[in-house]
């Protein structure tokens, strides 16, 4: 139940974010990273008039003549109030083989790169996933009321999605006793002895046999 959620999530979450987003509403103030770096820090602007969570973008790393080398895709669950910067850590580049952002002092003469940032999203529905393979849905918050109103409604409609599947095999297995008393009564033959037997035995065994025995020329004489 709880993965047919996350894919209906999913869904809804692609569909909207196909809505044109506008690259300037959020622009790279800066970048920093050394060639001992772990993490690069981002610097990012809202320079709308509402408050922007949840954002999306692509960083495209380029070398020095402007040529790409490589490109990765972040979302960070960040909150970055109107006109004011926000500054990120994501994971540096090329760290194994030391290398730096151009406009970061280095004496060491390392290979430099530069970036450019492209914006995918933002104010998006957040995804989390646990370790205990169950999903978290959290929309521009974390906040625990949020979180349990999904819980809630998982319950129930698991409850509702049980209760289903038991009257539907209720429905099936009247369905086939009933199909016996009609198959017998065709076929001139004891009704409660026949549906007697479908209990004892097997309904669908009972149909089989009855199927193949046709009618009591006997009774019908």
């Amino acid at each position: 139940m709880k993965k047919f959620l996350f894919f209906l999530t999913t869904f809804f979450v692609i569909a909207f974010s196909a809505v044109a987003v506008n690259s300037n509403d959020i622009t790279m103030v800066s970048y920093e990273q050394s060639c001992f770096d772990f993490t690069g820090t981002l610097a990012l602007k809202n320079n709308t008039s509402e408050e922007i969570r949840n954002v999306s973008f692509q960083i495209i790393y380029l070398d020095m003549s402007g040529n790409p080398l490589d490109y990765k895709e972040f979302s960070e669950n960040i909150s970055i109030a109107p006109g004011m910067t926000k500054k990120i850590d994501i994971p540096a580049y090329e760290r194994g083989r030391n290398y730096h952002y151009y406009k970061t002092k280095d004496i060491y003469g390392h290979p430099a790169f530069k970036i450019k940032f492209n914006l995918k999203g933002y104010n998006y529905i957040s995804i989390e996933k646990n370790d205990d393979s169950s999903y978290e849905f959290t929309n521009n918050d974390d906040s625990s009321s949020t979180k349990s109103s999904w819980n809630i409604t998982d319950n129930i409609l698991s409850i509702i999605l049980g209760i289903v599947a038991i009257l539907f095999i209720i429905g099936v297995f009247v369905g086939l006793y009933v199909l016996v008393a009609i198959m017998a009564k065709k076929r001139n033959r004891n009704v409660a002895l026949w549906v007697l037997l479908s209990v004892i035995a097997n309904p669908i065994i009972i149909i089989i046999i009855l199927y193949f025995i046709g009618e009591d020329d006997k009774l019908i004489e």
